[in-house]
């Protein structure tokens, strides 16, 4: 089902099979149908997807603001917490409603500057149960640096992923990419984290649909891990 919900495009669809697994998406189009597709060619477990379009996409997944650094019509003014603020009053009730999943085990995906929302969205709410970095803008000014002077609000599992040639670029920042990406994975790991870092054949603009599905499917075996671990923790 598609809709506006505050001037954003959602897309909403349910899973197949029963499941508590809601993942959120951040995408610059509407891209519902490949992510599906590769889920599927994957053999995902079954998991309800919402994916949100027609984002200010340099402005509302950008943390805090920064300079142009990579090209003249860059526009990051931070405004990642009062998106946020909205994922999390606005469209995870309103859909979530609409889903009738009363107790879900929420995913938070993006790729791209998506990605970089991603990581930071868990210093900012413990309301996912995963968070999905696929081809994320790691290189952005500083965020390594924000990583690790930080705590994040929730150990959950994080997934990470590069493409092998997104460092092949004259800008300085693109460059550190790939670098980025492993010293943040690294410092998961130190932190406690169960997590994942995928080094993927290709350039920025090669097969995200995929590497989103990779990090969906990581995800969902993490959490189903997790989740049999407290079961038998229990008994």
């Amino acid at each position: 089902m598609k809709e506006i919900l505050n001037d954003y495009n959602i897309t909403i669809t349910p899973a197949l099979e029963s499941t508590d697994v809601i993942v959120y998406c951040n995408s610059y189009g509407d891209g519902t149908e490949p992510i599906l597709k590769s889920c599927e060619d994957l053999n995902c477990l079954p998991f309800h997807l919402v994916v949100i379009s027609k984002i200010d996409w340099d402005a509302d997944m950008s943390p805090y603001q920064a300079d142009k650094v990579i090209c003249k019509h860059d526009n990051f003014e931070g405004n990642a917490d009062k998106y946020l603020e909205w994922m999390l009053t606005s469209l995870i009730p309103h859909c979530e409603k609409l889903l009738r999943v009363d107790n879900p085990c929420r995913i938070l995906l993006g790729y791209s500057m998506s990605g970089l929302f991603s990581l930071y969205a868990m210093y900012r709410t413990d309301k996912f149960a995963a968070y999905i970095s696929a081809s994320g803008s790691l290189w952005y000014p500083d965020f390594e640096d924000f990583v690790i002077s930080h705590e994040p609000m929730t150990k959950a599992p994080v997934y990470l992923s590069i493409g092998d040639k997104e460092c092949i670029s004259k800008n300085a920042y693109l460059q550190t990419i790939i670098e980025k990406t492993q010293h943040i994975f690294e410092h998961y790991k130190v932190q406690g984290h169960v997590t994942h870092f995928e080094l993927n054949p290709g350039n920025h603009f090669i097969d995200g649909d995929l590497r989103q599905a990779k990090g969906i499917k990581w995800a969902i075996a993490a959490l189903r891990k997790e989740s049999d671990m407290e079961l038998h923790h229990d008994a």
